[in-house]
């Protein structure tokens, strides 16, 4: 049976793939071992806001889709969650860590209805894999409730390099379809 590639997926091709090299060189600098509160703080608001900005453009070439709404959810999201961090410098650990699960916590529903909306196009469920992930640690964050920084900046690299991967498998599945597209015609 040839593989069904969604006209939304395509679209946001390049998109994904800007997304997945964000999360990954996220995940990299949050796992560098002299990271401080301030720095880890500045570098996640850099890079939810872009990761926003980066889906709010592939959700909204594709508004006319009706399966497009949980991209610009999930932009939205990061866009204000990225803001807010930034335009707070002064912002403790423990309120970091809040935020930070909040976001984790919308990102995962996003994701979660992604795959149930995408759910012909998605083959491996890359999308509900990144919502069990965001999940996770979400879970994660709201379980540890001292404040560290090595933990903490651990745990974000590893969602990172997790989501950054899951990015990528889907960006390449997504380029592979297109191949396969353009033999058959």
């Amino acid at each position: 049976m040839a593989e069904v590639s969604n006209p939304l997926l395509q679209e946001c091709r390049s998109s994904l793939a800007l997304r997945s090299g964000a999360a990954v060189l996220f995940g990299i600098a949050c796992l560098w071992p002299t990271i401080a509160d301030a720095m880890l703080i500045k570098l996640f608001a850099v890079y939810a806001f872009v990761d926003g900005i980066l889906t709010l453009s592939s959700g909204g070439r594709a508004f006319s889709r009706r399966s497009a709404w949980p991209l610009l959810l999930g932009g939205c999201v990061g866009v204000v969650i990225g803001a807010t961090a930034y335009a707070s410098p002064a912002m403790t650990l423990v309120g970091f860590t809040n935020l930070l699960t909040a976001w984790a916590l919308a990102l995962g529903m996003t994701f979660t209805v992604a795959a149930a909306t995408l759910r012909g196009a998605d083959r491996d469920y890359l999308f509900l894999l990144s919502g069990i992930a965001s999940g996770l640690f979400a879970r994660a964050l709201l379980t540890y409730t001292a404040a560290d920084i090595v933990v903490i900046s651990t745990w974000t690299g590893l969602y990172g390099l997790t989501i950054g991967i899951l990015f990528l498998k889907l960006t390449l599945q997504q380029y592979q379809l297109v191949a396969l597209d353009l033999s058959v015609e």
